[in-house]
Parts: structure tokens; sequence; C-alpha cells
């Protein structure tokens, strides 16, 4: 994986954990953008720990450490059963 798509990543994690952690933002969209943190697997760890930290829902915290615990399993996040 090249420099620039690493960065790009980076970014993109940054800006969708900047989305949950807005206290006034719609939760429908805060919790969209913690489904896609889990598009980046374990790169996103460190952004859903810290959003389970800091988010202001009891709703918000809880799936960000549901998808914790799934991505420390290994448990495929972005699968549909």
């Amino acid at each position: 994986m090249c420099q620039s798509e690493l960065d790009r990543k980076s970014i993109a994690i940054d800006v969708l954990k900047d989305i949950v952690l807005v206290a006034d933002g719609i939760l429908f969209e805060r919790q969209r953008a913690i489904d896609a943190l889990t598009l980046f697997r374990r790169q996103s760890l460190p952004a859903l720990k810290e959003i389970v930290k800091k988010v202001d829902s009891k709703t918000l915290k809880e799936r960000a450490a549901l998808y914790v615990q799934r991505i420390n399993e290994g448990v495929d996040t972005n699968t549909v059963s």
C-alpha cells in the first residue's frame, strides 16, 4: 500500500470520527459514520476507541464498543448475514 493511500485512509477515518463526535449531529448520521469506520477494519480501532471514551450518546458508545470487540475477535463487520 502506497503512502498516499495510507494518508487518504487516515484522513477518511479522522473525518468519520469527527462526524460521530459532533454532539449536536443527527444520531442516524453519527451511527452511519461509526458503521463506515468498520470498512477500515483494524485501522479504525484507535478512532472507535476514542469514540467510546468521548461520545455523548449511550447508543453510539455501545455501537462503537461492539465494533471494537468484533474487530478484535476477527469478525468481518462488513458482511451481510
